[in-house]
């Protein structure tokens, strides 16, 4: 189901058929799709409850789960000045709870009672922040109803409304992550744990950090935690806080970026994020601080991947991916942003797609690698990206590797068509999984290597070149490091090889003319288009013949020229403007594909045209080609190139 994690359970027809008349009744789920009010629909808990029944206790309870009243009467009131007085009765079709959830740290603002019997249902919590993400119109809902004394609740500005404030969000993604970190409790293992949830309550969190007896931290404590192993597992109130705590606490420097923090809570999927200030626990920052500060919501729709029980659920979440992207460089976001938020999606839908393949095939017989290539293994994809990929599996005796090759071959075959199925296009070379020649075990995949380093073919070192970019796409790190490792020897020993790579690489221009004009495309089907990916290959090939001269083994082009600065193999201005040069050229690659994705409704390509670029788009790419220009000159000095 699109955008959600499984239903908690499955509602006969006739319910479900009630529910979704009951949703489309009521604001301001009218206002959202059919497909949407099926979905849910589908994860509504309902509930009959009796007269006098108290459902929540003013900035006492926690709310995990949005009430939708669907019979009876509540009774809402609000204590102030020591006295109590009722707000208003709650009836037929009246939602409660949303406002806490988004304005007050999920803390009940009211106190709410059953003046009869009363039928419920409850949205959980992650659900209907989903819903807020996704339709600005729903979100907006919550704080147009906001009473005028509420308003202070808020915690940010724009909140929940839908409306992003583009001039506040061009920076917010740089911005350190100590610009929406907050205080959270912390306890010790041995606190009871009735103490750490009092200590939770009182400080309005959804979260306890528990640390050691020097106050560093051991893991953390949630309200997840709370309801599923105390209330629901039915542990003593007394029973010490290390026994029902997640561990460790993930924990990111103070200095670090809110994007880095995004990419590493849908790496690791987790909720809460440590942030450390040397040594010391500044405190904590959550999901819930990234959707209140308004960015697009790359989180939940990753863990809607993570969870998701078939390649269609998959689809669906993969298919937001444009539409993301577009409002992300809308919101400020820069190409670096862009491309680990792609790499972040792929990833993870690689891993469930795995994860679903391996329980299907059972057990390997061997340990494994799924390797990624070309821009994936540099963690460079953008929307028109199809699969590089392979299997290496480790050694087995002879009388087994049959038995090895027929396993991973099927595994890697249901695999790269699971990707396929869900929008990574199959390799147009057949470099892929699925292909005998690169499904192959450790051995045969060193010989490969070899052979390719010490070739002086320039067809042939062409074709390779998309091998020298490898990274892990899931299983043993071990056997990455070993091909690493052998290349790298390879290299020592054919020191030539570079020099035929800068020479192919030098051979391919810039689309600039020689008075400064566009080389446009001539085909008929890229006629008047600009190949912007052609030349952001040659700084691809620029850092990869260097990065490979200087055994760096980081895959990214942009850390490549980092590191070979860092060796002397760029000056300052070279690397920095290079670098300049390539995020530019990223980020309007990625701009073009996603605008002719969502806008255009047509398939990605490479090629601007250069009438839809403004005047000053238009110089910055011919600037962007003069440095590359630069750039393949310093190649030949530096690999004598300009002689025989």
């Amino acid at each position: 189901m699109e955008n959600f994690p499984r239903p908690v359970h499955h509602p006969l027809a006739e319910d479900l058929s009630r529910r979704q008349a009951f949703l489309c009744s009521i604001t301001p789920f009218q206002g959202l799709p059919q497909s949407e009010i099926a979905t849910v629909a589908a994860n509504l808990e309902t509930e009959t409850l009796p007269p006098e029944h108290v459902l929540f206790a003013q900035e006492e309870t926690v709310i995990t789960h949005v009430l939708l009243l669907e019979r009876g009467r509540l009774e809402r009131t609000i204590q102030a000045n020591g006295q109590v007085r009722v707000e208003e009765i709650l009836e037929t079709g009246r939602i409660y709870g949303g406002i806490s959830i988004l304005y007050n740290n999920g803390l009940s603002t009211s106190s709410v009672r059953c003046l009869e019997e009363t039928t419920v249902h409850w949205l959980d919590r992650e659900n209907f922040f989903r819903l807020c993400a996704k339709n600005p119109a729903f979100a907006g809902h919550f704080k147009a109803t906001l009473r005028e004394e509420d308003k202070r609740l808020a915690p940010a500005p724009a909140a929940a409304t839908g409306i992003p404030d583009l001039e506040a969000q061009a920076s917010f993604l740089s911005a350190s992550v100590t610009e929406i970190t907050q205080a959270f409790p912390a306890c010790t293992g041995a606190t009871p744990i009735r103490r750490a949830a009092e200590l939770m309550t009182t400080s309005r969190q959804s979260a306890i950090m528990v640390t050691d007896d020097n106050g560093q931290p051991q893991g953390i404590i949630t309200d997840f935690d709370l309801r599923k192993k105390v209330v629901a597992g039915g542990l003593n109130s007394d029973t010490p806080a290390a026994a029902i705590m997640s561990t460790p606490l993930l924990t990111v420097p103070a200095d670090t970026r809110i994007f880095e923090a995004m990419l590493t809570m849908m790496r690791r999927q987790v909720k809460h994020l440590g942030v450390l200030r040397g040594e010391r626990m500044e405190g904590m920052v959550t999901e819930r601080d990234l959707l209140l500060a308004r960015t697009p919501s790359p989180i939940m729709l990753a863990h809607g991947i993570h969870t998701a029980r078939t390649t269609a659920e998959i689809k669906a979440g993969y298919a937001q991916l444009p539409e993301l992207i577009e409002q992300l460089i809308v919101s400020g976001a820069k190409a670096d942003h862009l491309n680990s938020i792609i790499t972040a999606f792929t990833d993870a839908a690689l891993t469930r797609v795995m994860e679903m393949a391996l329980e299907s095939a059972g057990p390997p017989p061997a340990p494994f690698a799924f390797l990624l290539f070309g821009s994936e293994g540099r963690r460079e994809q953008t929307l028109k990206t199809d699969q590089d990929n392979a299997i290496v599996f480790d050694d087995v005796p002879p009388e087994a590797e049959q038995d090895a090759r027929d396993y991973f071959l099927s595994l890697g075959t249901r695999v790269c068509d699971d990707l396929h199925a869900i929008g990574q296009t199959h390799c147009e070379n057949n470099i892929m999984a699925k292909n005998p020649e690169w499904c192959q075990p450790l051995h045969q995949w060193q010989l490969y290597y070899r052979r390719w380093v010490a070739s002086d073919d320039p067809d042939r070192l062409l074709n390779a070149n998309i091998f020298f970019d490898f990274r892990l796409g899931y299983g043993q790190e071990g056997l990455c490091k070993t091909l690493h490792e052998t290349l790298f020897e390879q290299l020592a020993e054919y020191s030539g090889f570079l020099r035929h790579m800068a020479r192919n690489t030098v051979s391919f221009k810039p689309p600039l003319g020689f008075f400064g004009n566009f080389v446009l495309e001539e085909r008929s089907d890229r006629k008047g288009g600009l190949d912007i990916k052609s030349a952001m290959r040659l700084v691809v090939d620029f850092a990869r013949i260097y990065a490979m001269q200087g055994h760096i083994r980081e895959t990214g082009t942009i850390k490549r020229l980092g590191m070979i600065h860092a060796q002397n193999g760029l000056d300052r201005k070279e690397h920095d403007e290079l670098v300049h040069a390539y995020e530019y050229l990223m980020f309007q690659r990625l701009k073009h594909q996603a605008r002719r994705i969502t806008r255009d409704g047509s398939t990605p390509d490479n090629y601007l045209r250069p009438g839809d670029l403004t005047q000053i788009e238009q110089q910055s790419l011919k600037e962007a080609f003069k440095c590359i220009r630069i750039a393949q000159a310093k190649m030949r000095l530096d690999f004598f190139l300009n002689f025989p």
